[in-house]
């Protein structure tokens, strides 16, 4: 959306409260942040509840209080109902859509970087235990397949800052998935033989 045109909506809003204007702003941003709420929420009711708390959200700021970029205040006031969902919860993030399927890695870079070097399985695992901002990053760039610029201005940070965290993001993400695969398969006292050829048990 042109910056004029969104600065108008916003004059709007603030001045009458206009619910026209407020669809209008609605319906150039949902997507993207319902993709990110997807990402980060166990379903697609979850995703769709927090997206109506993120828009309500929204509207209780917008109609106070002066903005200069929606999409980057939208996705902050996104990853705080993540932030609230988690905390009551306590559960999980998963990569995966309702039915259980891996959500799908995006963009050149991650078809390179990342699907061709580790597995989808793994990355929904480790992805939740790195930074927040690595998690941020990575979910941009390669679950909606934002270019640089796009996740720079949701993340309202220069395009050289973001390419920064990404490679830190990257770097943390192929180091875990290092540290899993060395990892030692787990075999019970009981599965590593049986008691007759136990070397306990050997004349």
């Amino acid at each position: 959306m042109q910056g004029s045109k969104e600065q108008f909506l916003l004059y709007r809003l603030r001045t009458h409260r206009d619910s026209r204007a407020f669809a209008c702003l609605f319906n150039e941003h949902k997507d993207p942040i319902f993709r990110y709420l997807k990402a980060k929420l166990p379903t697609v009711q979850d995703a769709e509840d927090a997206l109506s708390t993120t828009f309500l959200r929204l509207w209780n700021y917008v109609i106070t209080s002066p903005v200069d970029h929606v999409s980057s205040l939208t996705f902050t006031i996104a990853k705080g109902v993540i932030a609230d969902f988690y905390r009551q919860r306590k559960v999980d993030i998963p990569l995966t859509n309702e039915e259980g399927e891996d959500l799908p890695l995006a963009g050149e870079d991650g078809k390179e970087g990342i699907e061709q070097r580790v597995e989808v399985s793994l990355i929904k695992r480790i992805i939740p235990t790195l930074k927040s901002e690595h998690q941020d990053v990575i979910i941009l760039r390669f679950v909606q397949g934002l270019s640089v610029r796009e996740a720079a201005r949701y993340l309202q940070k220069s395009e050289s800052a973001v390419r920064v965290t990404l490679h830190r993001a990257i770097k943390e993400l192929r180091i875990k998935f290092e540290q899993k695969h060395c990892e030692p398969p787990h075999v019970s006292p009981n599965s590593a033989g049986t008691q007759g050829d136990h070397p306990v048990n050997r004349p």
